[in-house]
């Protein structure tokens, strides 16, 4: 271990003390620093330090305020607010500290507050409950992370109105509409600050690293992700770094030589009424999927006609329904069913085409159960995130035998209805799967068996 010299080690401990004071912002945080403004905004590309900004201007503001001061910080969830509250915690004087403040690296600021000299605080809370999360305060000061919603918004600034306090928000207009913020700006009544990404505003990336961020991103939101516009473009596909190179022709000759796990993905096509079924070998290790082979019904179908044709599928290349590791399908019932979901449904049915006696599929002996995939507000666009990411990094790759999901690759713009909205079923059931293993943040996944 590296002997740091005397005054190295003075240094160390005047930074752990006032990390303000070996702050350097970029020239977009400090332009937004010097506004003097009651209301402003910060508005960026991902990686531009807009979170820091939030914190050195909160901290600021508590010293120039004084004992008592009352800020909120104003998260969306509660595992964004632990991002937040450890950059808080890493910049914060100790100076302003009260003796009862206690941090945690896993848990965040005890209480969710930070307790300051002088009875002040600052508290993190998060827009999950409405609005009314938002009440019940008289603040001084209060910071957004992340575009807020409208409720939210106008609550966080009644909380300030009786003191004359500020109000700041740093966001990348992804996520929410955000007109409501934008007429507030063309009306004076926020001022506005654009932090893009570059070198410049980025000064720990190097070009080459913002180039693989601009290839990896959505093209759809460019231009809010990297210059943190107001609003995306309406690309010619979604799936912006696709091309043809992550294709291939031969499983054996393109599949690593090592160890890898065997998924399948389903969609229950509800405007054909039929079933999209895909086939795929991954290394969760190194978030890694190759796409194998693909099944579509002609149609509306029944669960042991898709059961016996996903089993084809499979034995094409050499696998039975042991070999699966884990399997994936959407929530609804396409049809197929008013009573049980159709994971359920073809879980049994997969297993009487197998071979498991009835008795046995009766008290859930199944060899092969298909989980409901994971959904929620977001989740499409997430998902498509991840798999332009893998497909940038070269971490996805694609069958030739899949032409519904290259289809999809190549010509969904992310519409969710119209005739366009037809080539997302095989893209559906691709995410279904792949997300989970492809998502490089992935935490506390269950591991799968390897062969």
């Amino acid at each position: 271990m590296r002997e740091y010299a005397p005054h190295e080690r003075r240094l160390i401990r005047r930074a752990l003390r006032d990390p303000l004071a070996f702050h350097r912002p970029t020239p977009a945080q400090q332009a937004w620093h010097d506004s003097d403004a009651r209301i402003k905004l910060l508005r960026g590309g991902n990686q531009v330090g807009k979170t820091t900004a939030l914190a050195v201007e909160t901290f600021r503001a508590a010293e120039d305020h004084g004992p008592g001061f009352q800020g909120r910080i104003v998260c969306y969830s509660y595992p964004q607010s632990l991002v937040v509250q450890r950059k808080f915690h890493d910049l914060c004087p100790r100076r302003l500290l009260d003796a009862e403040a206690h941090f945690h690296p896993s848990r965040g600021w005890r209480h969710r507050r930070i307790p300051l000299k002088g009875g002040g605080a600052i508290d993190f809370v998060t827009t999950e409950g409405g609005s009314l999360a938002m009440a019940s305060a008289t603040l001084d000061y209060i910071g957004f992370d992340e575009p807020p919603d409208p409720g939210s918004w106008s609550e966080g600034v009644a909380r300030v109105t009786a003191t004359g306090g500020r109000v700041v928000a740093t966001l990348t207009p992804v996520g929410r509409p955000m007109g409501y913020l934008r007429a507030q700006v063309d009306e004076g009544v926020v001022e506005d600050f654009a932090a893009p990404l570059s070198t410049e505003n980025c000064p720990w990336l190097t070009q080459a690293q913002i180039d693989e961020v601009v290839a990896a991103t959505l093209e759809a939101e460019r231009p809010q992700r990297i210059e943190g516009a107001w609003e995306g473009v309406t690309p010619e596909r979604l799936l912006s770094a696709y091309s043809d190179d992550a294709l291939f022709d031969d499983d054996a000759a393109t599949l690593p030589k090592r160890e890898l796990s065997i998924g399948l993905g389903f969609d229950w096509a509800e405007r054909s009424m039929g079933t999209v079924g895909l086939l795929a070998a991954f290394d969760r290790s190194t978030h890694e999927v190759w796409f194998l082979d693909e099944y579509e019904s002609a149609g509306k179908t029944t669960v042991d006609q898709d059961a016996i044709a996903i089993l084809a599928m499979l034995d094409r290349h050499g696998l039975s329904l042991a070999a699966v590791d884990v399997a994936f399908g959407d929530h609804n019932s396409a049809g197929k069913s008013q009573l049980t979901t159709v994971n359920r449904l073809m879980s049994e049915a997969l297993a009487r085409a197998s071979g498991v006696p009835e008795h046995a599929i009766a008290a859930g002996r199944l060899p092969l159960r298909i989980e409901a995939a994971r959904k929620g507000g977001g989740s499409v666009m997430f998902g498509a995130r991840v798999l332009n990411l893998a497909l940038a990094s070269e971490r996805l790759r694609i069958s030739r035998r899949c032409a519904r999901l290259i289809d999809g690759c190549r010509h969904w713009r992310g519409e969710k209805t119209g005739r366009n909205a037809e080539v997302k079923d095989a893209l559906d059931a691709a995410r279904y799967l792949a997300v989970p293993i492809l998502d490089t943040r992935t935490v506390g996944v269950s591991s799968v068996r390897l062969r």
